[in-house]
């Protein structure tokens, strides 16, 4: 049986077929990604890495050691970053605790500080002022016996020592502490706002240490 020649029926439906053209938009992102893959074949041809095709699964290999390489190399960066950024910190803390207490020639208790702090917020210098009140905070805390006062000691140390004894302590002398280092290693201007912050923080601390001590009062007495 000869087969039927359907040639007249296609070549009337091709007739009435109405080719729609793509948008340009989509043209022109096509003849991007064109560019960019060629781009990426002549790079890797000129590092010897044979590239036959998109299937071939030794090129996608090939891509994605490079790109664990670049992610790596970034990875790295960033914790030598900020570990480095961490080391700086520390050490500016210990910094402003020896400064400190190199400046305390007259040996000033907590109330000697906050004096010195009024007398130099008078004279507007803000920057001493804004230290003196720090100072303040760690004699308080060593007269209050919740620390001893030691000038290596870094603000994470004392930190670290006062949050499981008193939450709100340990935030409120954090606070003073990094508007301190902020102001005395930092590009900040010192001002009168952050000396009244300073006071505020100070206040915290000193309320938070005679509760403290008052407990620990409170219990060496039942204690007997």
């Amino acid at each position: 049986m000869n087969p039927k020649d359907i040639a007249p029926e296609i070549a009337a439906i091709a007739g009435r077929y109405s080719y729609k053209k793509p948008p340009d938009i989509l043209v022109q992102i096509q003849e991007w990604i064109d560019k960019a893959w060629r781009f990426v074949t002549d790079l890797l041809s000129s590092l010897r890495i044979h590239v036959p095709g998109m299937s071939d699964t030794n090129v996608v290999g090939n891509i994605m050691q490079v790109l664990v390489l670049l992610v790596g190399a970034v990875c790295l960066f960033a914790i030598i970053f900020f570990a480095m950024k961490r080391m700086s910190q520390l050490n500016a803390q210990s910094q402003l605790a020896k400064k400190g207490q190199s400046a305390a020639h007259r040996m000033l208790d907590a109330t000697g500080w906050k004096n010195e702090a009024a007398q130099l917020a008078l004279k507007e210098d803000w920057r001493e002022a804004c230290r003196a009140i720090y100072m303040s905070s760690l004699r308080t805390l060593h007269e209050s016996s919740v620390i001893e006062f030691a000038p290596t000691r870094t603000n994470y140390e004392y930190w670290y020592a006062l949050a499981p004894r008193s939450e709100t302590l340990a935030r409120s002398f954090k606070s003073l502490a990094n508007q301190v280092e902020l102001i005395w290693f930092g590009n900040k201007l010192a001002t009168s706002s952050d000396f009244e912050a300073c006071s505020t923080q100070l206040s915290r601390v000193e309320e938070e240490c005679h509760f403290i001590k008052e407990n620990t009062a409170r219990e060496i007495a039942r204690a007997k």
